[in-house]
C-alpha cells in the first residue's frame, strides 16, 4: 500500500451518516431517507436478461437517488482501489474488471500466445458476498478498518436482499476489493507454478508456456477433461467463493483459446461467430430496415447504439491485430472496416428521423448553434420540446475518430467534396428512404471551388453557390454561406466587423486558419469558444437569419419531395 492514501484516509474519519453524507456530497438527511425511510419496493427495478450461453441473469437497477449515492460511493472506492494498487503497471495487475483503462482487453492479452489457458468461473459471483461479508470486511480488513458504524452504513447501501446486486453502481468496486484477498492467493499459486494469473469478474484465467500443465492448479481427469485441483479449490474455498463446475476448460495451443471472449492464441481476436453474427445484423439492417438477433428461435430486436457498440469493438480490437496503417491501403481495407463504414452512413445519413446539419468543421457548429439560440424568437421551428426540455431540433454531424479513421470524413471542403461525390455510393442498397435532409453547410471561397464543380456535375449546370440551396439527389442538400454582395465568403462573414475585430491578448482573429505566428494572431476555434460561446454581451446574429431560413427552406424542400414522389422514385445519382 502506498505511504499516503488520501481517499482513505477521508473514509476512515468518515465515522457516522453525518460524516459518510459529506464525503459523498449529499444531504444527510437524503441518505437516510434512501437508507432507513425510502420503501423497500421502490429502491429497486428488478428484471431478466439473457445470458450468452444460455438461462437468464436477474438484474437489480437502483432507483434513480439511490443510484447516485451509489455512483457517489462506487467513485470513491474506485479511486481507493486505485490507491491501494499503486504505481503497478497494467501487466502486473490482477483484477480487470470494472477499472478505467483495463478491459476484457487488457485481460485477455496477458494470456496472449500460450501453451495452456485455464479457465474457471466462480459460481454466484456477486450474490455470494452478503452483508455480513461486506460490513465486516469494511471492519476487519487492515487497510480500511473503518468503523462497525460507518461499515454498516455502507453495507446498507450497497446490499439489497442481504447481497451485493447485479445492477448497482458500487458493486463491482466493493467485489474487487474484497476479491483481493483471493487475487492474492491465486496469483501466488501461479507464480510458483511459473503461470500467468488474472481475473475479470467471475471469469479467472491461467495460462502457461511450460511443456506440462502444473497439477498444482488443474489435473486431467479424463481425455481432455480437465479439473481444477484440490488445492485451487482450496484456495478460492477459503477465500469466500466457489467454483462453478460447468465453466471449467482447459485450452491448447493447437486448438483456438479464448479469454473473456477474446481470440488469445497469437493474436488478438474477436470469435468469427461474433463477427459472423454481427455482420449478418448489420445485413438486416440495410435490408429490412431493422437488426435483430435469432435467440432461441425468436428474433430479438438490436438497438442502433448496441450494434454501433459492436462494430467498434470489432474494429478496434482487429485494428490492434493488423495495425491502422494497413487500414490506409485501399486493396487492403478488410470486410469488417468496409461494414463499419456501411453502418456510420447508415446511422448518419439514412436512418435519420430530424435533419442532419455537416459543417466544414466544429467551429461552424458553435456558430450555427449559437446563431440558433440566439435568433429563437425568429426561428421557433429548429426548436423541439423533449421531456419537458427544449432542445434544438437538428443534429450536428460530430466528427470522430471513427468517422476519421472509416468514414474517411473528418472536416474541411475536400471531405465535403468527397462526401457529395460518393453520396450515392455511400447509402447504395438502404433499405425506404430517409425522413429527413442531410443539409451540407459550406463557405463560398477558394477552398469550395471544387465541392461545386462536383454540385455542377450532379445538377448538369453551373453553380457556384449563388442560390439558398441547392437539392442534389435522394435526402442530400448543399447550402451555401450567403454571398452578401461579396466574391467570396466564409461563415465568419456573417458577423459583425467589430466582433470580428476582437482582440485576445494583443492577438488578431486570423479567420483563414492560415497564420502560423501565434504570438500575433489567434485561430478559428479560439474565435468561436472564447468570443463566441463565451460572450458575456449580446452577439448579433442577424447576418446568419439568410442561412438559418434556407435550412428550414430546404427542410420544407424535403417535406414537399416526400408528400408528392413515391419514395422509391426519389432523384437518385
Amino acid at each position: 500500500m502506498p505511504a499516503a492514501s488520501p481517499e482513505l484516509q477521508r473514509l476512515k474519519k468518515a465515522t457516522d451518516l453525518h460524516g459518510v453524507a459529506a464525503l459523498l456530497n449529499v444531504k444527510p438527511s437524503r441518505l437516510s431517507y434512501a437508507l432507513y425511510y425510502m420503501p423497500p419496493a421502490t429502491k429497486y427495478r428488478s428484471f431478466t436478461v439473457p445470458k450468452k450461453r444460455g438461462g437468464t441473469r436477474t438484474i437489480s437497477a437502483p432507483h434513480g437517488g439511490l443510484k447516485y449515492i451509489q455512483k457517489q460511493l462506487a467513485t470513491l472506492l474506485l479511486s481507493i482501489e486505485k490507491e491501494l494498487e499503486g504505481d503497478r503497471r497494467k501487466n502486473s495487475i490482477l483484477a480487470h474488471g470494472f477499472k478505467k483503462e483495463l478491459s476484457i482487453i487488457t485481460n485477455a492479452i496477458r494470456h496472449r500466445n500460450k501453451r495452456w489457458v485455464f479457465n474457471i468461473d466462480l459460481r454466484d459471483f456477486f450474490p455470494s458476498i452478503n452483508f455480513g461479508r461486506v460490513r465486516g470486511f469494511f471492519i476487519a480488513n487492515n487497510q480500511f478498518a473503518l468503523t462497525p458504524k460507518t461499515s454498516t452504513i455502507l453495507a446498507q447501501l450497497a446490499c439489497h436482499d442481504n447481497v451485493l446486486p447485479q445492477g448497482s453502481p458500487c458493486s463491482p468496486p466493493i467485489s474487487n476489493l474484497i476479491a483481493r484477498s483471493l487475487d492474492y492467493r491465486l496469483n501466488r499459486l501461479a507464480r510458483e507454478c511459473n503461470c500467468t494469473y488474472t481475473r475479470y469478474a467471475d471469469d479467472i484465467t491461467f495460462s502457461t508456456n511450460e511443456p506440462e500443465f502444473p497439477e498444482r492448479i488443474a489435473v486431467l481427469a479424463g481425455p481432455h477433461a480437465w479439473q481444477p485441483s484440490e488445492e485451487l479449490a482450496s484456495r478460492i474455498v477459503s477465500s469466500g467463493f466457489e467454483i462453478n463446475p460447468d465453466k471449467t476448460r482447459m485450452q491448447y495451443r493447437d486448438s483456438r483459446q479464448d479469454t473473456t471472449g477474446l481470440i488469445v492464441n497469437r493474436h488478438l481476436n474477436v470469435p468469427v461467430e461474433y463477427w459472423k453474427q454481427t455482420r449478418a445484423m448489420c445485413h438486416r439492417l440495410f435490408v429490412d430496415g431493422q437488426a435483430y438477433r435469432v435467440f432461441d428461435g425468436e428474433k430479438e430486436p438490436i438497438s442502433l447504439d448496441s450494434l454501433r457498440g459492436r462494430l467498434n469493438f470489432i474494429y478496434y480490437i482487429r485494428s490492434l491485430t493488423l495495425g491502422k496503417a494497413n487500414l490506409e491501403k485501399p486493396k487492403g481495407i478488410p470486410g469488417y472496416r468496409k461494414i463499419f463504414a456501411r453502418f456510420l452512413n447508415y446511422n448518419a445519413f439514412w436512418s435519420i428521423e430530424k435533419p442532419v446539419i455537416v459543417c466544414e468543421g466544429k467551429t461552424d457548429g458553435i456558430y450555427l448553434r449559437s446563431a440558433i439560440r440566439s435568433l429563437h424568437a425568429k426561428f421557433p421551428d429548429f426548436f423541439e420540446t423533449v421531456d419537458g426540455k427544449v432542445k434544438i431540433r437538428p443534429t450536428f454531424f460530430k466528427y470522430t475518430t471513427n468517422t476519421r479513421e472509416v468514414q474517411d470524413l473528418s472536416g474541411g471542403n475536400g471531405q465535403l467534396k468527397n462526401l457529395v461525390a460518393q453520396y450515392a455510393h455511400r447509402t447504395k442498397g438502404f433499405k425506404g428512404t430517409p425522413k429527413a435532409p442531410v443539409i451540407i453547410v459550406t463557405d463560398c471561397d477558394k477552398g469550395a471551388v471544387h465541392l461545386f464543380e462536383e454540385v455542377s456535375k450532379i445538377l448538369g449546370r453551373t453553380v457556384a453557390g449563388a442560390d439558398p440551396f441547392y437539392y442534389l439527389h435522394t435526402n442530400l442538400y448543399v447550402v451555401p454561406i450567403p454571398k452578401l454582395g461579396l466574391p467570396e465568403t466564409a461563415i465568419e462573414d456573417l458577423f459583425d466587423k467589430t466582433l470580428l475585430d476582437t482582440k485576445i491578448d494583443g492577438k488578431t482573429f486570423d479567420k483563414t486558419n492560415h497564420e502560423k505566428d501565434g504570438a500575433k494572431f489567434y485561430s478559428k476555434f479560439t474565435f468561436a469558444t472564447k468570443v463566441i460561446a463565451a460572450s458575456k454581451v449580446p452577439v448579433d446574429y442577424s447576418g446568419f437569419e439568410p442561412l438559418l431560413q434556407a435550412m428550414l427552406d430546404v427542410e420544407a424542400d424535403f417535406a414537399a419531395r416526400l408528400a408528392t414522389v413515391p419514395p422509391t422514385v426519389l432523384p437518385a445519382h
